[in-house]
């Protein structure tokens, strides 16, 4: 094995309260036990954030085989903001330090790839597991997605990591295309969301996850709110199909108060942070565009909850219409009810036989009318809507 150590962190955008830690082991069906061990963010100067820690060293070593790879560690992290980072520690047998930087890009996409592939039910079913003994407590998912569903509860799309290579002297340079950056001590940007640290690799993995935690949260509010961003696509799609009545409205909400919320925690990080690691931070921030994308998320989600509110009014005038129609026709039908006890009244029993059917037809006729022009409208508005439907 070379001296280059290979990690990789995850950042999973989940919404919940804080995490609480008041069990002392965690069974995971079929994956065996957790045990989560209080923790808190190394990197921090002023107002230290809780974490808890979970190592899934075993889980990791019994259900994921990639050749030519060691798994020397797998960490979960889960933060008081409402994102799991979960760390990969990772040696090859290859020499990479002779790699280029574009092949060492490459080399870590395809690893990146094949242990999603591999973990996916290992952490849907940590994460259940969390969930039902109450270490996780509060979790909101997007409207469309169940913990217990054949779905993920996280969109694999808005899951954003870092790369990190843990060697002395690293021999990559940054990208050209990547700006001149301050960064703090022993830390390279390579490329946006890859990394170089001048450390020791034989270091303790707390010391280097200490270390990584200025990038790794900065990409856990990237992915809040690119879970936020594919959230928002989703809700206007359906506002603009066929079915604009499953948008709900309050479980978006929700989703977006969590999004929010967690967002604005992990934010604080650039005044709580030492100053070594908030320039390691702040420059993190510029070269992932994160400010960027809050902005679009912030436009966007600006435009859903406006259209929702919008799709929400509709209905219930098209609600107050139905219940002004029902009204209408017990109308209707209260005066057609009347007006015969009426005729009936005036002709009599003595009265013609002809003159009575003809007080009948004519008052059922008259109700009929009514109820015509009560009903009519409601069919001409639906023969309206089915001919502004595309392909109609």
């Amino acid at each position: 094995m070379t001296e280059v150590l290979h990690l990789q962190s995850r950042a999973y955008p989940l919404h919940y309260s804080s995490p609480d830690l008041t069990q002392g082991s965690v069974l995971v069906p079929g994956h065996g036990e957790l045990r989560p061990v209080a923790g808190r963010l190394g990197s921090l100067a002023y107002n230290h954030d809780a974490t808890i820690e979970i190592d899934l060293t075993d889980m990791a070593l019994a259900g994921i085989s990639l050749p030519g790879i060691e798994i020397a560690g797998c960490h979960a992290r889960i933060l008081s903001g409402g994102s799991v980072l979960v760390v990969y520690a990772l040696r090859h047998e290859r020499d990479l330090r002779g790699l280029s930087l574009f092949e060492l890009d490459a080399l870590d996409a395809r690893v990146n790839n094949a242990l999603r592939e591999a973990d996916a039910p290992i952490l849907s079913a940590m994460l259940t597991a969390s969930v039902g003994s109450g270490l996780v407590r509060g979790l909101r998912l997007r409207p469309d997605r169940m913990l217990d569903g054949d779905e993920s509860p996280t969109d694999r799309r808005s899951v954003r990591y870092n790369c990190h290579f843990v060697t002395q002297d690293p021999p990559w340079g940054t990208d050209p295309r990547v700006p001149e950056l301050i960064m703090g001590p022993a830390c390279r940007v390579l490329l946006p969301f890859t990394y170089a640290w001048d450390l020791d690799p034989r270091a303790p993995i707390g010391d280097l996850l200490t270390m990584t935690e200025p990038t790794d949260i900065a990409v856990a509010q990237q992915s809040l709110l690119a879970g936020a961003l594919l959230a928002g696509r989703e809700i206007l799609v359906d506002l603009a199909g066929t079915h604009p009545d499953r948008a709900d409205v309050h479980a978006f909400r929700h989703f977006l108060d969590g999004i929010w919320a967690g967002f604005y925690h992990l934010d604080s990080y650039r005044i709580e942070s030492a100053q070594d690691h908030r320039a390691t931070y702040l420059a993190a921030r510029e070269v992932i565009g994160l400010d960027g994308t809050q902005e679009r998320a912030d436009k966007l989600l600006s435009y859903v909850s406006s259209s929702m509110v919008a799709s929400a009014m509709q209905r219930t005038e098209e609600l107050d219409n139905r219940l002004n129609r029902v009204a209408s026709a017990l109308a209707v039908f209260t005066v057609v009810a009347f007006a015969l006890d009426a005729a009936v009244f005036l002709i009599g029993e003595d009265g013609p036989l002809w003159g009575r059917l003809a007080a009948v037809v004519g008052v059922i006729a008259a109700g009929s009318a009514g109820l015509y022009a009560t009903i009519h409208p409601r069919a001409r508005e639906r023969r309206r809507r089915r001919s502004a439907q595309p392909g109609s």
